[in-house]
């Protein structure tokens, strides 16, 4: 079957997904017919805003979703980082504007998507706190003493892992 613009225009308004599209066509939901369905919804343009997704999730927020106040917090010594994704979300759901925080550059450069840099301040992985965090773009953020853990070359083992200071005057004070 060839699958013209005019007999998938009528497949996508009736269905509430892909795999709804291939099921009127009588084709398995396997990877390849889904990428080729895809790829011709999207090469003609036909308007899929209606898809729902997995219908049987919609409007459910994820049991497991942790707050954004549960992900920027300190974690223990010798945690797995915190995934960027994970950070981006939380800082965004924080109110944090989604621009670089140096030259003020937005999640768009050039009119294509830009995936600005979750920046650790102090270098330290575990220290996930609001004011430790920052977006940062690329450019800004190959410019920093902590761009690819640049900060952990010269400092003597186990001194990012120690906790932070609860606060700036104390951790200048170098109290605790």
């Amino acid at each position: 079957m060839k699958y013209t613009r005019e007999v998938l225009e009528e497949a996508v308004a009736k269905a509430t997904s892909v795999a709804g599209v291939l099921r009127q066509f009588g084709l398995r939901e396997d990877g390849g017919n889904h990428a080729n369905i895809s790829r011709r919804i999207k090469l003609y343009g036909i308007d899929t805003s209606h898809f729902r997704g997995m219908a049987h999730q919609q409007g459910i927020p994820p049991r497991n979703r942790l707050h954004w106040s549960e992900v920027l917090t300190v974690a223990p010594v010798g945690s797995n980082r915190r995934e960027a994704a994970l950070l981006r979300r939380a800082l965004l759901e924080s109110g944090r504007s989604h621009r670089c925080e140096n030259c003020g550059t937005g999640p768009e450069w050039r009119r294509s998507p830009l995936a600005l840099h979750v920046d650790h301040i102090d270098g330290n992985p575990n220290d996930s706190r609001p004011e430790n965090l920052r977006f940062l773009c690329p450019n800004c953020h190959s410019q920093t003493p902590t761009w690819g853990r640049r900060s952990r070359h010269n400092r003597p083992i186990g001194a990012l892992d120690a906790a932070p200071a609860e606060s700036s005057i104390e951790a200048e004070a170098g109290t605790r």
